[in-house]
């Protein structure tokens, strides 16, 4: 394509708009507009967005059983799988009682990296506990389009009436160790208590049993499970594809929305300092620092309201390699350059795009893929 026209289009699908319906859930558009860039440009590579599949529910969450299969999680507690090739969804039967909210159902799904064994599919959702939920973690066997033999690996401590900050993003490490986000349920001070499951991020055996080397697991009184705390609704989870260290991305209070590198035993800081403005409940943070206590490597102040996070191989998109990638329910993707454990570089794409985006993932084809409130599942997609 002409570079003229290339810009001539760019332009038209930046700059259009038009009146359209809001998503009564989201609040996002529910059909495709002209506002929404189909194509942007990125590192010296022109880029176009487009439509693999849609659903009628949120879309929370997807992996990979194969190049051309994709699994993903609905909100409202259903998995089904994707053709990537077809577009063709295909329900999935079985699966737990879910209890749904309008933040929280059914969260997100692993893949395990030896399912061509195994069969396993790991999966966060809210479970019910009476006139309470929790955080919950299941396995399943996925056989044909029939999960089989669904179980809880793991439920957190931390049962609540509220009905948000249930965390739970899921991803597994190259020893097979799970590890699982559970929010602060608009509990403050249960982030920074060892007694409770809230406001951390939890280190398991695929078989949901607590490592014996975890940093709390011999501490009287603390939960096994506790790899790292003070988080407050931790939404995004990746690790490095070439480090292996634990990447995670959560939500500020007003601002100050986080990501962070996750480390054995550390101390995140939630509620007693943020780069946020205030804290419900009443509590106040008491600065931005404090001796004992972790920096982010970024925050955002006004937040992003963020969601899942991802690394890029580079695979498909050179310029991009291990770029990592977040996700926002305000819509941009932003784009962020890591070197040495600090961020020294951000970019921000689909700036106009009028999607609250509740995943991002690398396919097994190198292509990034999104998933949205509005029941879309897109990719990223490079012009020859």
């Amino acid at each position: 394509m002409a570079p003229f026209l290339f810009l001539m289009l760019l332009c038209l699908s930046a700059c259009s708009t038009g009146a359209q319906a809001q998503d009564a859930v989201s609040g996002a558009s529910p059909q495709a507009s002209a506002s929404r860039p189909a194509l942007f440009a990125s590192a010296g590579m022109r880029l176009r967005l487009e439509d693999v599949a849609r659903t009628d529910d949120v879309v929370w969450a997807m992996d990979f059983l194969s190049a051309d299969t994709m699994i993903f999680t609905e909100r409202r507690g259903r998995f089904r799988l994707l053709d990537l090739g077809s577009g063709k969804i295909t329900p999935i039967a079985g699966g737990p009682a879910v209890a749904t909210h309008t933040s929280g159902g059914l969260f997100d799904v692993l893949v395990d990296p030896d399912f061509a064994v195994n069969g396993y599919i790991y999966y966060s959702y809210i479970k019910p506990a009476g006139e309470r939920s929790v955080t919950a973690l299941g396995r399943g066997r996925l056989r044909d389009t029939q999960l089989t033999g669904t179980r809880d690996l793991f439920v957190a401590n931390n049962a609540s009436t509220d009905h948000a900050h249930w965390g739970s993003r899921i991803a597994m490490d190259a020893q097979r160790f799970l590890y699982v986000t559970s929010g602060d349920r608009h509990a403050a001070a249960d982030a920074q208590s060892l007694s409770s499951h809230g406001g951390k991020i939890l280190r398991l055996r695929a078989d949901g049993r607590a490592p014996r080397d975890n940093p709390f697991a011999r501490t009287s009184g603390a939960a096994a499970e506790i790899w790292s705390l003070g988080h407050r609704n931790p939404q995004g989870l990746a690790i490095h594809p070439s480090t292996g260290q634990l990447y995670e991305q959560e939500h500020g209070p007003t601002g100050g929305d986080e990501i962070n590198l996750v480390r054995r035993g550390a101390n995140y800081g939630w509620p007693v300092i943020t780069w946020g403005e205030n804290i419900g409940g009443g509590l106040m943070p008491q600065g931005t620092a404090r001796s004992g206590m972790e920096q982010p490597l970024k925050y955002w102040v006004p937040g992003t309201a963020p969601t899942g996070i991802a690394f890029c191989s580079g695979q498909r998109y050179p310029g991009w390699r291990d770029s990592l990638f977040s996700a926002t329910l305000r819509g941009p993707l932003h784009r962020l350059t890591i070197d040495n454990d600090r961020v020294i570089g951000e970019e921000i794409l689909l700036e106009n795009w009028q999607e609250r985006v509740r995943d991002v993932a690398e396919g097994p084809d190198g292509l990034l893929y999104l998933a949205t409130e509005s029941g879309r599942i897109m990719r990223i997609v490079p012009l020859e």
